[in-house]
């Protein structure tokens, strides 16, 4: 699946990254950082997840105006970065051993 940008929204990189949503459910996909939002595509069916962060596509849209925080945790061997909404709902991705300086970055930068 192809993802659609909005008007003036222009993609910044694609990570292959581990998602662990609000009700502690995981899947692995892909997320494209833009300049305006997230995009995650899990590479299986969103019935692994709650369909209530997903729209009919099976894509999670989490604009970049309502994150509230984005918090860094490194250790050996995982790195992750934990995403806080405006609604408080904290969404983990999961980049396991490789570096996310770069995903940090394109997720603070608009």
């Amino acid at each position: 699946m192809s993802l659609e940008l909005q008007p003036a929204e222009t993609a910044i990189d694609t990570w292959a990254i581990n998602y662990i949503g609000p009700n502690g459910k995981a899947a692995t996909g892909k997320l494209t950082v833009t300049n305006q939002r997230l995009l995650f595509l899990p590479q299986h069916g969103a019935d692994s997840l709650s369909l209530s962060v997903y729209n009919r596509k099976g894509l999670l849209e989490l604009d970049k105006s309502d994150i509230k925080n984005v918090a860094p945790q490194k250790s050996f061997l995982s790195k992750k970065v934990l995403v806080t909404m405006s609604d408080n709902s904290v969404h983990t991705f999961n980049y396991g051993v490789m570096n996310i300086d770069k995903l940090v970055a394109a997720i603070q930068n608009s």
